[in-house]
Formats: structure tokens, C-alpha cells, sequence
């Protein structure tokens, strides 16, 4: 199967380099979802395939972008904004 390891809050926080606590308030937002909940336990999980998706969120906060923004361009399935919002960000930067 593909994508079958899983990964523990503080282990893929710190394969994300971001603090537990930003991963639970990127799931608290819908920004990014663990693949799975223990019932029992409570414990999410995460897996290899979900770091692309945090590496495009960093990038795009390290950019000026909001979390709502950036939960917009995600929800679009976009990847990366287009030319015009990058130089409307970079022109709000500026002022």
C-alpha cells in the first residue's frame, strides 16, 4: 500500500519543522487533517504524503499569505497562487 507509514503529532511536527501546537491549530482551521484518529486513544496520525501539502502551507505563509488565503488557494486545489495574487501580496507588502 502506499503512503503506509504513520506518523505521531511530535514526529511529524518535527519532520515539518513546525510546533505541535501550529499542526493542531492547522487542524483546528481545516488547513491540514490527519489521515487518521485513534478511536481509543486520541492520537492523529499523519502520513508521508501530507508534507507536501505543510511545505506548501509554510511556503506560502513565509510569502505573506494568510492562513484564510492560503486555505482558499488549497480549497481551489491550486497549488501556488497564480502571477496577479503574488503581485497583488507582494504590492500589499510594500505598503
Amino acid at each position: 500500500m502506499k503512503n503506509k507509514i504513520k506518523f505521531k503529532i511530535g514526529e511529524f511536527s518535527k519532520l515539518c519543522q513546525v510546533t505541535v501546537k501550529t499542526l493542531r491549530y492547522y487542524e483546528e482551521v481545516g488547513l491540514l487533517v490527519p489521515v487518521e484518529m485513534d478511536e481509543w486513544t486520541g492520537y492523529r496520525y499523519d502520513n508521508i504524503s501530507q508534507l507536501r501539502r505543510m511545505n506548501r502551507i509554510v511556503c506560502l505563509k513565509q510569502l505573506g499569505f494568510s492562513l484564510e488565503e492560503i486555505g482558499e488557494l488549497l480549497e481551489d486545489g491550486r497549488s501556488y497562487p497564480n502571477p496577479d495574487q503574488l503581485k497583488r501580496k507582494v504590492e500589499s507588502c510594500k505598503q
